[in-house]
């Protein structure tokens, strides 16, 4: 073989990025950081996001227009019997439209956080996920209700504890059950920092409702593609490269660590073939290194700081 040990590596083509193997545990994140990592997402794709949510929120809205039409045909009075009865069903079905919906766009939304290309199509991919998705709808519903009439700061808590639930549905295939365990366990020690930043979403929201109402096809997608990030981050499930310049998981390569007692390695060049290793980023998240050392290394293992 005719191999150059002083050879430059090869380019690598980017994506799409998977996400990290296996998890690479709790990743640290930042309210401002992540909002403008889902900015510049947006920039990039907001065609996708935009029409996807406009769809979702479209048909999954039609049938809580439906009792206020009726009022303003005067078929029915409101505040009626009537009325509360045809309330009733449509919020029901509004509720089962928002379910069959939101599996697809939670897919979108992850898949953004990672680096990846949306789908339009996707948005409609929810359907093996539907019947996890409502039941966990039900279940936050009951759970949540019942803590807010406890004096209303235990709702929240719990709002708090399982706000990342519908991404473990939809991204990691878990049951309502299942999902609702794994995000109070992620969110541990985070309710604080998701309070102030389901506020900041709010605020993104209501400024998305001055703009003519039409601004929210631009602020709730960037609310939730931020929130998919927070969700990736804390799951330990983030992108095997960096997304939009984060954290990213472990490279597949790397730079290699500092020298170990050995020093670069035996006479006769840097190691064997490998160079630096196939794509996978630039490194761990802050406090896990830089990665292990790429293919031949510049010596033994590095020792620990």
């Amino acid at each position: 073989m005719n191999y150059n040990p002083y050879a430059a590596p090869q380019a690598q083509v980017p994506g799409p990025y998977p996400p990290a193997a296996g998890g690479a545990g709790p990743l640290p994140w930042d309210i401002g950081e992540v909002i403008g990592r889902a900015w510049e997402a947006f920039k990039v794709h907001w065609v996708t996001l935009v029409f996807t949510y406009f769809v979702a929120a479209l048909i999954g809205g039609l049938p809580g227009q439906i009792p206020g039409i009726l009022v303003q045909t005067k078929a029915m009075d409101l505040g009626s019997l009537e009325y509360w009865l045809v309330y009733g069903v449509c919020m029901l079905f509004a509720q089962v439209a928002s379910a069959f919906f939101q599996p697809g766009l939670m897919k979108i939304w992850v898949g953004v956080a990672r680096g990846q290309t949306p789908n339009f199509g996707d948005v409609f991919s929810g359907g093996s996920r539907f019947l996890p998705m409502l039941g966990l709808t039900f279940l936050m519903g009951l759970v949540v209700g019942g803590g807010m009439l406890l004096l209303i700061v235990p709702g929240v808590i719990l709002a708090l504890g399982l706000l990342l639930a519908q991404f473990y549905v939809a991204d990691q295939n878990m049951g309502p059950i299942e999902a609702m365990k794994a995000s109070w366990s992620a969110t541990m020690g985070h309710k604080a920092n998701l309070f102030l930043f389901t506020l900041v979403g709010g605020l993104l929201a209501a400024s998305g409702v001055l703009a003519c109402c039409i601004g929210i096809f631009v602020t709730v997608p960037i609310y939730f593609v931020a929130l998919a990030i927070v969700y990736t981050r804390l799951s330990g499930t983030a992108s095997a490269v960096p997304e939009f310049g984060g954290y990213g998981g472990p490279p597949g390569g790397g730079y290699g660590g500092p020298p170990g007692p050995g020093g670069y390695g035996p006479p006769g060049g840097y190691g064997p073939p490998g160079g630096y290793g196939p794509p996978g980023g630039y490194g761990a998240p802050p406090g896990g290194g830089f990665g292990p050392p790429p293919g031949g290394g510049y010596g033994g293992p590095p020792p620990r700081y």
